[in-house]
């Protein structure tokens, strides 16, 4: 069974953008509120309907998926962090290598696609819900269906069931060879892709370790 916390009822999960790691901040202060529900890393599967009903709808709605609540990393490219694009985060291998004195990022921070934290073997793709600051946090999806930004053009020809692959960009791109799995691919689109828009896909290539 997946860790489940309890989330706060108030909160749609693709508009946070806060200074705080648990999601709440003091008002005089600026500083992080120690209590509530959120904790760096905390990830839970929902429903159809219950990423729904936590959809704030002027960004989208959201679909049955897996969520985690991260930072951004504060080298991030701004513009290329916002609803639909790609993100990259460490793996739990690149993790442990930091316990061991090298010079990695932590478990639970999000650079944007160009940045690349860490080795590119050793990062996975995960989707940003919304704009983020950099250095902030916010919710990312990185399983179920999830909505993606199309790139400016495709290499092939787009159509549902196709091969969706990552940009060095952020965006997502269908392939020439629509039939072949790559290291960057995503997964199948469920919608038709549309160059500069949001379409949805299934995600089905991308592993996630529990961390």
């Amino acid at each position: 069974m997946p860790f489940n916390p309890t989330l706060p009822t108030w909160l749609a999960l693709n508009a946070a953008n806060s200074t705080s790691s648990t999601g709440n901040t003091d008002l005089r202060t600026g500083l992080a509120i120690q209590g509530g529900n959120l904790v760096p890393g905390d990830y839970f599967d929902l429903t159809n309907k219950e990423a729904n009903d936590l959809s704030y709808q002027t960004n989208g709605v959201l679909y049955a998926g897996r969520y985690r609540w991260v930072q951004v990393d504060s080298g991030a490219t701004a513009s290329n962090v916002k609803t639909g694009t790609i993100g990259l985060m460490p793996s739990l291998a690149v993790v442990s290598l930091n316990r061991f004195g090298t010079r990695n990022p932590p478990c639970n921070i999000v650079t944007s696609y160009d940045q690349a934290i860490g080795l590119s073997t050793d990062v996975r793709p995960v989707i940003f819900l919304n704009a983020i600051t950099p250095g902030n946090w916010g919710f990312i999806q990185e399983l179920g269906i999830e909505t993606v930004l199309g790139a400016a053009t495709f290499a092939g020809t787009p159509a549902i069931g196709a091969i969706v692959n990552s940009t060095t960009s952020g965006l997502a791109t269908v392939p020439s060879a629509t039939t072949a799995v790559v290291t960057t691919s995503l997964g199948i689109a469920i919608d038709l892709p549309q160059v500069g828009k949001l379409f949805r896909i299934l995600a089905q290539y991308v592993p996630v370790v529990q961390d």
